[in-house]
This record gives C-alpha cells, sequence and structure tokens, in this order.
C-alpha cells in the first residue's frame, strides 16, 4: 500500500500539511486562519473541486479539508482515484444530507462526513479525529490485503503440489518436500517457486496434448 502522508509528517515531527477546498472565500480565510493557527500547513487553498486530482498530485497534503454547498459525483469518484492511488485523509464538511451520497462518499475514501459548516475554533480536534479513524481504516485495509494475497498464496502452493503429484506420482507430502527443496535452492519464496511450477508443467501439459 501507498505510506499515508500523515503518519510519515507526525512522525517526522513536522506541521500536518492541509489542503483546503471551500467555495466560500470568506469562510476559507476564517479557516485558514485557525489551521494555521492550530500549528497546521495551509500548502494551498482552492474555491471548488475543479481539477481536484491534479491539485492533490500537485500539493501532496498531508490532509484534505473539504465544504462545499453541493458538491457532485464528479467530485466522490476523483477522491476515489485518490484513495485507491495515495490514500489521504479527507474531511467533507457540506449539507448535502441525501443518505445515498453519504454512503458513496464513505465508499470513496472520505475520513469524516460531517453535515454543516466547519466550526474554524474546533478545526484542530476534528481533524485529528478524522486522521485516527483514517488509520484505524487503512490498518483494516492493509490487513485485508494481506489475508487475501496468502490465500492467493496458499491457492498456488496446493495447484502446484497437486501437479507435481500428477507428473511425479507422488504423494502430498512428498510434493509439499519437493516444493521446499526448489525454492531453498533457488532462495525464492515458496510461492513464487510455486508460481514458476504451475507455468511449467501447464506447458509442458499443453505440449503433450
Amino acid at each position: 500500500m501507498p505510506p499515508v502522508g500523515a503518519g510519515l509528517a507526525a512522525e517526522a515531527g513536522t506541521a500536518l500539511r492541509v489542503m483546503l477546498v471551500d467555495d466560500s472565500p470568506e469562510r476559507a480565510v476564517m479557516v485558514e486562519e485557525c489551521l494555521w493557527a492550530a500549528g497546521f500547513e495551509v500548502v494551498l487553498v482552492i474555491p471548488s473541486a475543479a481539477g481536484l486530482l491534479f491539485q492533490i498530485e500537485k500539493s501532496r497534503p498531508d490532509v484534505v479539508l473539504m465544504e462545499l454547498e453541493s458538491p457532485d459525483r464528479d467530485v466522490l469518484e476523483s477522491l476515489a482515484i485518490v484513495n485507491h492511488h495515495n490514500p489521504t485523509p479527507v474531511l467533507m464538511f457540506t449539507q448535502e444530507g441525501d443518505p445515498d451520497y453519504i454512503r458513496q462518499a464513505v465508499s470513496a475514501g472520505i475520513s469524516t462526513y460531517l453535515m454543516g459548516g466547519i466550526n474554524p475554533a474546533q478545526v484542530r480536534p476534528v481533524i485529528d479525529v478524522a486522521i485516527a479513524q483514517f488509520r484505524v481504516f487503512q490498518a483494516l485495509r492493509d490487513e485485508l490485503h494481506s489475508t487475501r494475497v496468502q490465500l492467493e498464496e496458499r491457492k498456488l502452493i496446493e495447484q502446484a503440489k497437486g501437479l507435481l503429484m500428477a507428473h511425479k506420482n507422488i504423494g502430498e507430502d512428498e510434493a509439499h518436500r519437493l516444493l521446499t527443496k526448489l525454492a531453498m535452492d533457488a532462495n525464492q519464496r515458496l510461492p513464487v517457486v510455486a508460481k514458476t511450477v504451475l507455468a511449467t508443467l501447464s506447458h509442458q501439459g499443453k505440449r503433450k496434448d
């Protein structure tokens, strides 16, 4: 998974970099002042979500803080792409109370979705909570990814053992020992060797046919 910018910034002891998206110029000024006062570094302030992907890629913020009166679906599509390629804590403040939109917002990777406007005085604790929620979600996401990889690797190993058993007319234990020896001799992980065995024996089987 991509590294989490917020975690890296915190570990380095540097100020978190915040990108502010606010369609109210007057409110944006107040929020930006509060962010600086709370110890954040405001790297960018923009009045709309137009070009959001480009702006996030360009400024590489640790946190994205958004307040839009009527965010459209394109915003969520952009955030979903960000969440997939470079997960970043995103806080959205909006008047949009449609349950379907909220569900899509959460699916897009928004860490905190709040109805109503930003209270500039409370911006620090709100961001702290969002980052905590983001880290918990990322830990679960990494754990799920790791579990899926392990299952795929086990599947490869079992398939390779099955082919070895059929090809060499040996039992399961002997097939496993053979795979282990091949992995040790090649100084490779067992799943990597299993994948090679599958490709080799499958190709040989096709040639015989």
